[in-house]
């Protein structure tokens, strides 16, 4: 299970079990993904863990925080091309089906979320959590 969540391919469920190739795959992703470096707005150049995560942090809070502008004047330029039915089916409140399509569509060895946990553990225990997952994501969609 190590090696195949280090490899991130699907070699290991497809057969290439435990070869010296998959291994050196998987060694040279780790390789190949691993941030040595960043550098902050001030151009000053770090190596320490947590500053580089503060530096990260920073950069992506800024990139997706609201910016101030004038809109108006692109959305006049704008057609409307959705009728109030289609309006009305993408504004519909979401339903439990679509909660469990959406979470059995990925794959289940893919990355862990923020709670650490991957699809597969959802998809395994979706029985037990689909409830509390349906609830918490209805009320992020509403509230934020």
């Amino acid at each position: 299970m190590y090696w195949r969540q280090r490899a991130k391919t699907h070699w290991h469920r497809d057969g290439d079990l435990n070869t010296k190739f998959f291994h050196a795959a998987a060694t040279s992703r780790k390789k190949v993904n691993n941030i040595l470096s960043l550098e902050s707005d001030e151009g000053v150049r770090t190596t320490d863990a947590g500053v580089m995560c503060s530096i990260a942090k920073n950069y992506f809070d800024s990139l997706f925080e609201g910016q101030e502008s004038v809109r108006s004047p692109v959305i006049n330029m704008l057609t409307q091309v959705l009728d109030e039915e289609d309006n009305a089916l993408l504004t519909a409140p979401f339903s439990r089906n679509e909660f469990k399509e959406a979470m059995f569509s990925m794959q289940p060895d893919k990355c862990p979320g923020p709670d650490g946990f991957n699809p597969g553990f959802y998809q395994h225990f979706w029985s037990v959590c689909s409830e509390d997952i349906f609830n918490e994501c209805c009320q992020w969609m509403t509230e934020g």
